[in-house]
This record gives C-alpha cells, structure tokens and sequence, in this order.
C-alpha cells in the first residue's frame, strides 16, 4: 500500500470512531461518477488484471458502504452486496472516490463485484442496503476500450466520454496532443466498391494510425480544399476511434446523422488537398488527393509512405500492402443473441453464439480468421493462431463460438457480445479484408435463433427451435440406428456415461464448444466417463451423429 493509501486508511479507522457522535453530520447521497466497461490497458487492479470498474463518488458526509449493492440487473437491484468484512476499506469520507472492480471474481476482494460490464448499452444500478431505493443509475451508450465514461465533473448531472480515464481522482478532461497519423487512401467516386451500414456506395477517406497506442478522433477536423469542414463529435468513440496501428473509414458523404464516422460534406471528384487537424489545432496529416476513374481510390504505396499510387482494387480499413487471402467456402449458420434458457458453456453460463458451417467436403482451419458486429472495426476479434485442432471444422461439420466478452475462459469465447437489438455480423478471412460470409439481423426474441433455412444455403429466418452445431432444418432421427443403411452410429440416444455405442468406422467426439474431446474405434465402444452433454461424432467421411449423453 503506498503513503496515500496509509494516511487515507489510517484517517478512515479515526474517522469511523467519530461516527458515534457525528450524527449531525448532514450525509449527501453518493453517486455512480465514472465506469469502464472494456479495459485493455488502462487501470489494472491490485492483482494486476485489466477489468470493468465503477468509481462512486461521496458529495459529503461520513459513509459507509457496506450493505449497499450493485447490479446491472433492474429486475435484480441485489446483486452483488458490499461485504462488511472490511469496514475500513468501504468507507468514504466527504470528497472520497472509491473503484469496485466489477470483474465477476468477489473472490479477490471486498471491492470486486460477481459479475461484468457489457460493452454494448446496458445499465449500473446502485442500490441502498433496504435493496429497495435506488440511491443512482446510468443506461450507458456502447463503449470503447480504455475510454470510460463519466460525470463532466464529480456529481455533475452531464456525462461524458474521457479519453485519458481518471479513477480514484477528480474527473476532468486531460488533453492528448495530437500524434502522427495519416491521410492513406482515398476514393473520391464510389460506385459499388464499399457500402456503409445504409448500404449506400459513397466516397470516403481512410485514417491510418501507426502508433501501438489507439487514437480517439472524436473533436478533430477533416477539411478539403475549397472550405468545407468538419469536426467529428466527441460522444462516438466506438465509431470515432482508430485502434494502434490500425485503420479507420470515414464516409465523406453529407449524412452525420447516420453515425460518428460519417462526415457532413461530399467532396467533388477533382484533384484537391485534404487535411487532418487535431483538437490542439496541430495538423496531424495533409494529403494531396488525385482523381481517377470511378472505383479507383488514390492511396499511399504502403502505408503511411511518401509515395502515392492509384489502386484498381482499393483496400478500405486494411494496409494498403494487402495480399488477399481467399475465405473458405464457409457459412455463418446461425447465431442466437438473447439466450435465457437455452445451452450453456463450458462454465454453465447462458451466453450468446455463434454457430459457423463447413458445407464443404474438406477440412477447414477456421484460425486467423476475423469476426466482427462493427463494420468499421472488421478485425475487431481474431480466431486465435494458436487454437490448433479445435479451430478445425470436420467437411459438413459446425464450429460454435461464444460472443460473452469472456475471452479469458477459452480460444472460442469472443471478445464481445451480440447486441439483441440488431446489428451486423460479418466473417472475414485472414486478410482481414475479404468477406467469407454475413448477416445483418434485428431485434431477437428471447431464445430464438437466426438461421439458415435450408441448412448451409437458405436466407435467414427466426427459429423457436435452436439447432447449435447441427443442421437447422434436417430431420432430427434420435431412435435406434441401423448400420446397414449407412448410419455412423447404432445405439440409445440419448446415452448414459459407460453405455455401449456402435460405430461403423473409427470417429471423433465433439463438444458444442467446438473441442475434440475423445475418439472412439469401430465396433463396440463404451462411452467415456465423465463425458456428459451434447456431442457430435464425426469420421473421416464426414458423415456426423448428435448424441445426448446423460450423467450418470
């Protein structure tokens, strides 16, 4: 514990004697003041881990604030209590801010709650220990990695996005000097290369950052030759922000209302000079734009490079050095954004997923592909290099992957959530550019999938009936198989742990997590111990079988 943390505790202790007599003192509500609810880098706790947080704030008045509770639940106000194991720890004087790290680890300390924040819209409920009164909440906009989101000023009624976060201390804005970025590539006539999320082909301009950091240019200004301007708004990180090294589109098409990254003018198609102007008014990057032919972008020869060529293949939102990689021939299948009483993961939770199809007869290795729900951040989470077999799809086999921000409990565990609401889904290759597969779909009812009907190749439709890594329109045939009309397996279905199953050839076992967790031979084989749930077995053909196995 450093010096200010002593004195601060060692007056709480003297403070808390003073309580038996200070009843005059007039007590002020405490207030939600800052949060984060996605941290990369940019407060770690005191075992040293990157988590969602909340800073409460005490106007004044001696309080303490165990008992109290924090949810992001209003139909469940108590869910996590302040433990009173640590008197010392939970009390705030007047003018105090204090983090609880909001982590779903309680473990850890008094001051870590047993569940997480959601990047996407959600809502922080601070609750009096009655569990009844509401003392203060927030409904929260998306957020971005490592900018919180807090009062203009401590107890102010106004919030606001801080690019440099200030836990534990007064909130103001601190001002970041404008760092080196450039001007990479422009498409001045747009045709039908790139659509934005109205699906409209209109012209715009790439940002490319090369600096490790992410760079927020939410308050710069875009401004072409001729006069026209623009600053971009302060209040859309997540569509206003470039990530370290990283690239950022913006649409120069007349329509700011359609989001933070759409500008409010339309360039004329003629040689001209675009600047980059930061909110020091420091000139971040001045560019001399050519025009050519439509869907011709003019761009740097690699990124960030003095050197400017045309491209007939124009490059949005990836280097300019691109070498494509053509996508397999693989299918978003079917996702579910609203799950309540549907499968669980590996861990028990209710999470959304996402269910991706090899209609192929090959093999295929799904590692260093992207998936994304924002279209400006198409590289926003990565099948991880190292995820080996398991990221391996059987020919006509399925891959289920986990959108729960829970990174940390596997290899298929997204870095986000789904949005039930609506929004986009899009699968691209390892390029990072070409797009194997899509979805835009809209508001979900509770446990309902968007599928495609028929399997692998139909539109998408809402479906009552989930159908995780399996076919979404195939008979579902679960009695006694026969091996003489080409089935892969004969036996009860569902099975009991040490049960006899037949197979006609040597097989794999799945999990609904997408991991080989066994293999049987050919013949008679007892169902692993310990193994219970729903798997798949695949052989070498391709041909698969879903079983049910029932613990003993």
């Amino acid at each position: 514990m450093n010096m200010r943390k002593k004195e601060r505790a060692g007056f709480k202790w003297l403070a808390m004697g003073w309580m038996a007599w200070a009843t005059s003192v007039a007590a002020q509500t405490p207030v939600l003041n800052e949060l984060m609810a996605s941290n990369d880098l940019a407060h770690y706790d005191e075992f040293f881990e990157f988590d969602d947080w909340v800073e409460l704030y005490n106007p004044g008045g001696l309080l303490q604030l165990a008992g109290h509770h924090l949810s992001d639940d209003p139909d469940n106000l108590t869910k996590y209590t302040i433990p009173d194991t640590d008197p010392g720890t939970t009390f705030l004087t007047p003018g105090d801010h204090m983090v609880i790290w909001l982590d779903k680890d309680s473990a850890q300390g008094v001051l870590h709650a047993n569940f997480k924040l959601s990047s996407e819209n959600e809502g922080l409920w601070f609750t009096a220990p009655d569990g009844v009164t509401v003392l203060d909440s927030i409904v929260y906009p998306p957020q971005q990695t490592d900018i919180s989101y807090g009062r203009s000023c401590d107890g102010c009624e106004t919030w606001e996005y801080f690019n440099v976060p200030t836990p534990e201390a007064t909130n103001a804005q601190i001002p970041v000097p404008t760092p080196f970025l450039y001007i990479n590539e422009v498409l001045l006539e747009n045709t039908g290369v790139l659509v934005d999320e109205s699906f409209e082909a209109e012209p715009w301009l790439e940002i490319y950052n090369p600096n490790a950091e992410q760079v927020n240019l939410g308050g710069y200004t875009v401004a072409v030759q001729g006069g026209a301007s623009y600053t971009l708004p302060l209040d859309n990180p997540v569509e206003t922000t470039i990530e370290g090294e990283g690239f950022l589109l913006l649409w120069m098409d007349g329509e700011p209302e359609e989001g933070g990254h759409h500008l409010d003018f339309v360039p004329a198609i003629e040689n001209q000079t675009i600047w980059l102007i930061g909110q020091d008014m420091v000139i971040a990057d001045e560019y001399e734009v050519q025009a050519s032919f439509a869907n011709v972008s003019y761009g740097r020869q690699f990124d960030g490079a003095a050197n400017s060529v045309f491209f007939d293949i124009p490059t949005p939102r990836v280097t300019n050095s691109l070498v494509v990689i053509p996508p397999a021939a693989v299918v978003i299948n079917e996702c579910l954004t609203f799950n309540t009483n549907g499968l669980v993961d590996e861990i028990g939770e209710l999470e959304d997923w996402v269910e991706i199809h090899n209609p192929t007869t090959a093999p295929v290795d799904l590692s260093g592909y992207y998936i994304t729900d924002r279209l400006n951040n198409p590289t926003k989470w990565r099948v991880p290099l190292d995820a080996g077999s398991e990221a391996v799809i059987a020919p006509d086999g399925y891959l289920l992957l986990w959108a729960d921000d829970d990174t940390d409990q596997g290899w298929n565990h997204m870095g986000f959530r789904l949005n039930n609401n609506g929004e986009a889904l899009v699968l691209r290759s390892p390029d990072g550019f070409s797009i194997a597969d899509s979805v835009h779909f809209g508001v979900s009812q509770p446990d309902f999938s968007y599928a495609r009907i028929p399997n692998a190749s139909g539109p998408f439709e809402w479906v009552a009936d989930p159908t995780p890594i399996a076919c979404n329109d195939c008979t579902d045939a679960v009695a006694t198989l026969n091996p003489f009309a080409g089935r892969l397996m004969q036996g009860p279905n569902p099975v009991r742990a040490g049960q006899a199953v037949w197979l006609d050839a040597s097989a794999q076992v799945w999990s609904v997590e997408g991991k080989r967790v066994a293999e049987l031979d050919q013949g008679w084989n007892a169902w692993p111990q310990g193994l219970s749930g729903v798997y798949m077995i695949i052989d070498a053909k391709g041909r698969a079988e879903r079983i049910v196995v029932v613990a003993n």
